[in-house]
């Protein structure tokens, strides 16, 4: 079979893999009940993928590196990380937000270390350099004066070279710590919610409060300005107990206003200052 064939059936089998995760994803609401059958189905299509390959000769040694570097980490770079879901979900402390927010907090702490551990190579994959790729990426091409996995005489070198594990850890990590990010983001809403519900309800008009969230939006007063405005206008609805959908219309009116465009900052200004002056008496 030529490589263009062998290329062609793989990524069908690895699409055909991300649809049948999907429908688990879908079906199951259990997380652990959830990773443990997608780690069956990931596991099947490596066992294949592994026979292929045994049975396949790559028509070049740049085959051979595309195959290593960007088909196979697909595969295992989905166990990696269905494997970091099951350990996460059924290593999580039930002592309250506190205590849950912080093993996040040290899980994603951890995944990112590793890219220090192996800053070389991270750097080389993140560049998208190639220059070493027939070391890195070709079977029993190993340099030993390179660094190279510790365990690396206990794979099968028929299926493994010296990195390609390594890129799928890397493939893996990001994906846990975007999933681990979206909980924490669960977990701070939680606490938003909560708050509002009981403290705070936005009694001025709703264009009052844009001009107020865009004075500070453009100021950079949050993050260092990286927010974007609508993830700002997402906080202070959930803060304010106030729905913003039209913030874009609103704003718009504001800029086309025909005298005193910053009436509530002003008005704002002016009972702050007042408070002062009557303070100092």
């Amino acid at each position: 079979m030529v490589s263009k064939i062998f290329f062609k059936n793989v990524q069908k089998d690895y699409k055909d893999l991300l649809e049948v995760l999907e429908r688990i994803n879908q079906s199951e609401d259990n997380i652990l009940l959830k990773a443990e059958s997608c780690l069956l189905e990931i596991d099947a299509a490596i066992r294949k993928l592994k026979e292929q390959v045994r049975k396949h000769r790559f028509d070049s040694m740049a085959d051979e590196v595309y195959f290593f570097k960007k088909l196979k980490p697909c595969f295992v770079a989905e166990f990696l990380f269905y494997h970091g879901i099951l350990d996460l979900e059924s290593g999580k402390p039930h002592r309250g937000k506190k205590f849950l927010y912080k093993y996040y907090m040290e899980t994603v702490r951890k995944l990112e270390s590793q890219y220090d551990d192996d800053r070389h190579f991270y750097n080389y994959y993140i560049r998208g350099a190639s220059y070493l790729d027939q070391k890195y990426f070709v079977r029993y091409s190993y340099d030993l004066k390179m660094q190279l996995p510790q365990l690396l005489y206990s794979f099968d070198d028929q299926f493994t070279t010296s990195h390609d594990f390594n890129v799928a850890r890397f493939m893996a990590n990001e994906k846990l710590v975007a999933y681990i990010n979206t909980q924490i983001e669960g977990l701070e809403n939680q606490q938003i919610h909560q708050f509002v519900s009981k403290k705070l309800e936005w009694s001025s008009s709703k264009v009052n409060l844009v001009e107020l969230i865009y004075a500070i939006h453009i100021s950079r007063c949050f993050n260092s300005g990286t927010l974007e405005l609508k993830e700002t206008i997402r906080v202070f609805e959930n803060l304010c107990n106030v729905d913003l959908h039209n913030f874009h219309k609103i704003l718009t009116e504001i800029k086309y206003r025909k005298h005193n465009r910053t009436k509530f900052l002003n008005f704002l200004e002016k009972n702050l200052n007042q408070y002062f002056t009557d303070s100092d008496e």
